[in-house]
């Protein structure tokens, strides 16, 4: 099992992004080796609804955030088709709201841009690393418990 998967469903895997410390920050990736949504098979486009219904609905059970940003970028090749799924909590917002390069009235590119500039793009600590693996095992555990058995298969 990939060390950051969260849950998976036929056509989709929800995992933490790899190099991101904000915890939470969740990658929702297709099965199929498709980069373009009007390339994915009608089954895999049918079950993305729920994936990213129950994607958001974990992370506000989990972090209660203002507000789940969920973004496609689709700049880098050799990718599936994949989401960026972020909880946006206040604290994260008065961190923009204090960075002399942001607004003070952050939006959705502030917050992309932010979370990319200063929580990812670049390999973890040993100790960031450690405090990830928790978050993933508490996220899966919450996956497991609250999610519909009968419509996903859990990490395993």
């Amino acid at each position: 099992m990939n060390q950051h998967f969260i849950f998976e469903t036929d056509h989709w895997l929800v995992s933490h992004r790899r190099d991101a410390r904000h915890p939470g920050y969740l990658m929702v990736s297709s099965r199929e080796s498709k980069s373009d949504l009007h390339e994915l098979s009608a089954n895999a486009l049918q079950e993305l609804g729920w994936v990213l219904k129950n994607t958001e609905k974990l992370l506000h059970s989990f972090y209660a955030p203002c507000k789940v940003i969920f973004y496609k970028l689709d700049f880098s090749s050799g990718f599936s088709c994949h989401f960026h799924v972020a909880p946006v909590t206040n604290k994260l917002l008065s961190e923009i709201v204090s960075h002399p390069d942001y607004t003070n009235e952050p939006d959705g590119s502030d917050t992309i841009l932010f979370l990319s500039r200063t929580y990812c793009e670049r390999p973890l600590t040993e100790a960031e690393s450690l405090t990830m693996n928790d978050v993933v095992s508490q996220l899966r555990k919450a996956a497991k418990t609250s999610l519909n058995r009968d419509e996903l298969t859990p990490a395993r």
